[in-house]
């Protein structure tokens, strides 16, 4: 009987902790009066899924800060790639269970995603904190501007440093390195093809002179994952256009550490905003929305930063995070004249199967 009671009481005092937090957040002085009915909300909803392109790491230190503002939203996140957007629509179209919010790069997906009203109209309160360039469409956010990067194993190529494209160029026509080079495969879909597809906005030739020459030693993958785990067993030497956020978080693991270095690209970088949005087809939307507005917040930037991702709030200072911003990135390569970010073009549907076949020449596919 005592053992019931001891229960009964600390079920009590448990269900009034989670409402204490529920109901005593500390909103910033610019959230609305009606903020906390989107909290209260979110209370009767079911957990809340996420489908994105990001790794558990990536997401860790901002699930952790977001669970105490929220302690009774269990998340779910997918580490998705291409089919991130078919199983979407798929996954809708049965009337099953699909993403509460997906956060995903790629430009074509998105503009056919945002047409096709699959974006749910929020004014987030952060929005204003925010950089304009980070909000491609209504109620599209961008969580984070990340670079990508050129690695290499040092066991393979030398202590050198390979900090442009040009010098990967050169490298690919070492006949000791045959084949040992890799990047994402552009030909399995936009969202693998968008990294190449910014870099090549850089140039007024697309860089075909420089994918020419490395295309050919190059064996491409899906996913950055796997040439990170390959890079490291020396199976690849080189890794170019690789995403920052596979590489910065492992850097100092066991089985890296020491063996693989990384670089900026300065002779183009790409820095590429990572969009997000709560769907139509939500059915935790109010959870969605708080979880967008942490993700935006300064907390949830910093948070990203620590994962590995760049923020893009300018009130996150390289101190705040163990990588880089965008004003170090910018530093970093030189100067603005250097960078190139991922942009919406509206034709880039029309213009992106040209692109790709180029692409296929260069790489001998």
């Amino acid at each position: 009987m005592k053992s019931l009671l001891l229960k009964a009481v600390t079920g009590l005092f448990t269900a009034v902790t989670v409402s204490a937090t529920a109901t005593a957040q500390n909103l910033p002085d610019y959230y609305p009066e009606n903020y906390k009915d989107i909290i209260e909300a979110s209370k009767k909803e079911d957990g809340l899924l996420v489908y994105s392109v990001m790794s558990a790491e990536n997401w860790r230190p901002v699930l952790e800060t977001f669970k105490k503002k929220y302690p009774w939203i269990k998340v779910e996140t997918l580490d998705l790639s291409n089919e991130i957007w078919s199983r979407y629509y798929s996954e809708k179209a049965a009337n099953a269970r699909t993403a509460d919010m997906v956060i995903a790069l790629g430009v074509g997906p998105w503009i056919e995603f945002y047409n096709n009203k699959e974006v749910l109209p929020y004014e987030s309160p952060e929005g204003s904190k925010v950089p304009e360039w980070s909000k491609p469409f209504p109620g599209v956010y961008s969580v984070s501007a990340d670079p990508v990067l050129i690695a290499w194993n040092k066991k393979v190529v030398g202590d050198q440093k390979i900090n442009t494209m040009a010098k990967v160029a050169e490298l690919a026509k070492d006949p000791k390195l045959k084949g040992r080079f890799t990047t994402y495969d552009a030909a399995s879909g936009t969202l693998a093809g968008v990294f190449p597809w910014v870099w090549s906005q850089h140039f007024k030739d697309g860089g075909w002179p420089i994918l020419d020459q490395v295309g050919p030693q190059s064996k491409p993958e899906r996913s950055g994952g796997q040439m990170l785990s390959k890079l490291a067993t020396g199976e690849y030497a080189v890794a170019y256009l690789i995403s920052a956020i596979t590489v910065l978080p492992k850097i100092n693991q066991p089985g890296i550490k020491g063996i693989i270095d990384y670089s900026f690209i300065e002779d183009g970088q790409p820095i590429y905003a990572r969009g997000m949005a709560v769907t139509q087809a939500a059915r935790s939307p109010n959870s969605a929305k708080l979880l967008l507005d942490h993700a935006i917040s300064r907390e949830g930037q910093i948070g990203w930063g620590q994962g590995g991702m760049t923020p893009i709030r300018e009130d996150v200072t390289e101190s705040d995070v163990p990588f880089y911003t965008v004003g170090s990135i910018i530093k970093a390569v030189g100067g603005e004249q250097n960078i190139e970010v991922l942009k919406y073009d509206p034709e880039f549907e029309t213009k992106y199967p040209e692109y790709v076949n180029r692409w296929k020449q260069a790489f001998k596919r």
